[in-house]
């Protein structure tokens, strides 16, 4: 029996890259993470069953869903229409439920979404990528790198032993992130696809405290390249209605990326954030 939330939850589902339901929910990290069973989330999707408010924010998590953005709108509202049902909620809610229609997005934008290849990490594989700083960064080089490399040449760019490159690809083949193939180098067949890590409240705790250092590490080791910042005065609301784009305009960077070396290839970090200065 489809009902709003469940046919909201499977929309988002696959726009998030999940394919399956059972890919969202064992990826996510099950329900050591979740809270909840495999059984009880299918009967989500089925419209059998709504989640609890609390259960309702973890699924919001696990879809990648940024806070107070139109999509996180969409799935509470659809969430409370099933609740109440739709004549009560067009009566009694609707009026004071504020959820936007337009993400913000250009019609190219939307294209861009729909034609980019999400693979979503999951928490085990997050686990593994996560382990030390040089797990993180040969995964970087790695999901950049098409063609097989065997632990000394992967060692030699990353400025590693060749003990231990061929310790990281190990635990990358143990986790399925990287093949061995018979000549005994290893390939990432993900370089692709836009890798997206789980949301930092569904990883174990600390763990997205280390990304943060390792990344600032990275940053700090490279060379400006381009820097532009803008100031303004915005509702902070209406502000997270940006947010999407702007992740999307970060995924969307892929369309420039390149199989193999040129004269002037070299591996690049693009950043984008947004800082809360003061209330005004």
């Amino acid at each position: 029996m489809n009902t709003f939330f469940s046919e909201t939850l499977i929309d988002l589902r696959k726009t998030a890259g999940f394919s399956t339901a059972y890919r969202f929910y064992h990826d996510n990290g099950g329900k050591p993470v979740l809270t909840f069973s495999y059984r009880k989330y299918l009967l989500f999707e089925q419209g059998e069953a709504l989640p609890s408010p609390e259960v309702l924010r973890r699924l919001s998590l696990a879809l990648k869903l940024i806070p107070q953005s139109p999509a996180a709108g969409k799935l509470a509202a659809a969430w409370l229409k099933t609740l109440a049902g739709e004549e009560a909620y067009a009566a009694v809610f609707e009026p004071f439920v504020l959820v936007k229609a337009s993400e913000g997005m250009t019609p190219l934008h939307r294209a861009m979404g729909k034609i980019l290849k999400r693979h979503p990490v999951s928490v085990a594989e997050a686990l593994v990528l996560l382990s030390s700083y040089d797990h993180y960064r040969a995964f970087l080089f790695l999901e950049n790198e098409a063609s097989p490399l065997s632990p000394a040449a992967f060692g030699k760019i990353l400025g590693l032993k060749e003990r231990d490159a061929a310790k990281i690809l190990l635990d990358f083949a143990k986790a399925g992130l990287v093949k061995k193939n018979k000549g005994g180098a290893y390939v990432c067949e993900l370089s692709n696809e836009v890798l997206e890590l789980p949301r930092a409240e569904i990883l174990p705790p600390g763990l997205n405290d280390k990304m943060r250092e390792y990344q600032a590490k990275m940053m700090a080791s490279g060379k400006l390249a381009w820097r532009r910042m803008k100031t303004l005065r915005a509702d902070a609301v209406e502000l997270a209605a940006f947010y999407p784009l702007l992740s999307l305009n970060m995924s969307a960077a892929s369309a420039y990326e390149i199989d193999e070396k040129t004269k002037n290839s070299a591996v690049f970090a693009i950043e984008s954030r947004v800082v809360k200065l003061f209330d005004f």
